[in-house]
Order: structure tokens, then C-alpha cells, then sequence
């Protein structure tokens, strides 16, 4: 009997392999090198863009966790993070501490329109509905006018739907609109960006690391930024 149990544990040896010995490493992000503790547009809640998508600032801030957060891009040379577990390009992430982690979040609108993904959003959400037949956006400087005359205005009021055409632009605030600040005049956000042609634009300076452009024959109160590293140009004009 002894020789039996013997030689039925030989074979079950080799029929089932040991394999215990195998372990495997869930992967993890490693805690970002560099952070946006002391970077002015940081410090200034100034939106940013990842991928031709503008972000905006929030006060909440949480942990880095290297289990769940992966490396999307880079901003004014600081790393920018999203967490796997959440909606694709709806939220990310700055590094502004050891550890400490700063949210910026997409406005939800055009695609996003009426939708909260994965958590509450921070921003209010726009109606997905399509823009109201009494007012229409005309081109890109933001007048609007009427679509049918003598439309009656005694309906409930409801929030005006801007339409943007070019990459989202969420607003900086209420008035304004997206600006920057390019040698102590501030411009403004004026429409759909377009391809770098060498014979048409002349490179006039930077800003923040991107190249700024004025069109070679175009009007002096218009500059063009390049929004990504070797991507399109975005238009700003100066009011």
C-alpha cells in the first residue's frame, strides 16, 4: 500500500507542476518628481490644457495613489495625472505637494452636455439640448440675434448655451471668457485653431513655453498660439 500512495504522489508531481513559486506585481505608478507647487499659473488657478482640452482649477485636493493614477501628459513641464478608475478626459490631475494631488476638471459641455460621468461634477452641467431657435451664436465674436421675429420672451428664462466651434473653451469666469497675457495686454479667445503654414505666419515670441505668431499679412490685433507641442494654432485677439 505505501508503495502504491508512493507512486501516486510521483505522478501527480508530474502532472501538476509546482507552480506556486510564480508571483505576479500589480504595476504602479510611480510619485511624480516634480510638482506645480510654486508655478504662478498654478498658484493662480489658471485653466490648463492636456491633448487640445482645456481644464479648469478646483479647491479639492486628494492623495496621489500609484495604484490607480497613470501619467496623461505634461503642463509648463509638470506631469499631469488621471485616475484609471474615472471617466476618460474629464478629470485630472496636478501634483502641488509631496503626495497632494490637485483636481482640474473639463467643463461638461458639447459631447459631455448633460451628463455627470463618473462623480458630481464641480461646474454646472449644460442642458444637451440644442441651442434655442430665438438666439443663435453668430461667428466667433459671441453676438447673438434673432431667428424668428417677434419671438415672445414671456417663457421661463433659461441659461444662454454658447456654441463653440474650435477646441473647448471653457470660461476663466463669467464675463470674460479665456484670455491670456502676452506682453501686457491681455487677448482673448477668438476662435477655431488651424494648421502652421511657414509662408503664413512669422513667430513673434512665447508664451509659457508655447510659441506665439502674428499672420505675416493678417491684422495686428490678432496673435496665434500654438496650443500643443508641434500642434495646431489657436487665434487670440486683442479688445
Amino acid at each position: 500500500m505505501r508503495a502504491f500512495l508512493l507512486s501516486l504522489v510521483a505522478v501527480v508531481a508530474v502532472l501538476f507542476p509546482n507552480r506556486g513559486t510564480a508571483q505576479v506585481y500589480p504595476l504602479r505608478t510611480a510619485a511624480p518628481a516634480v510638482t506645480a507647487a510654486a508655478a504662478d499659473w498654478q498658484i493662480r488657478s489658471e485653466p490648463i490644457m492636456v491633448d487640445s482640452l482645456v481644464y479648469l482649477p478646483t479647491h479639492e485636493m486628494r492623495l496621489f495613489d500609484g495604484q490607480v493614477m497613470v501619467k496623461v501628459g505634461v503642463y509648463q513641464h509638470v506631469p499631469v495625472y488621471a485616475d484609471a478608475t474615472l471617466e476618460p478626459h474629464s478629470i485630472v490631475y496636478i501634483p502641488v505637494g509631496r503626495d497632494r494631488m490637485r483636481r482640474y476638471e473639463r467643463r461638461r459641455d458639447r459631447e459631455l452636455a448633460g451628463t455627470t460621468g463618473s462623480r458630481t461634477p464641480t461646474f454646472p452641467v449644460e442642458s444637451a439640448a440644442a441651442t434655442p431657435a430665438e438666439e443663435r451664436i453668430v461667428g466667433t465674436a459671441g453676438s447673438v440675434v434673432s431667428n424668428v421675429a417677434g419671438a415672445s420672451t414671456a417663457s421661463v428664462p433659461r441659461p444662454r448655451r454658447v456654441v463653440i466651434e474650435s477646441i473647448p473653451r471653457p470660461r476663466a469666469n463669467h464675463m470674460d471668457g479665456v484670455w491670456l497675457e502676452f506682453e501686457g495686454v491681455r487677448w482673448y479667445s477668438a476662435g477655431a485653431s488651424t494648421s502652421y503654414l511657414a509662408d503664413r505666419f512669422t513667430r513673434i515670441g512665447d508664451y509659457r513655453g508655447f510659441a506665439v505668431y502674428r499672420e505675416t499679412a493678417g491684422k495686428p490685433d490678432v496673435i496665434w498660439v500654438q496650443v500643443v507641442g508641434g500642434g495646431p494654432l489657436a487665434p487670440y485677439q486683442k479688445r
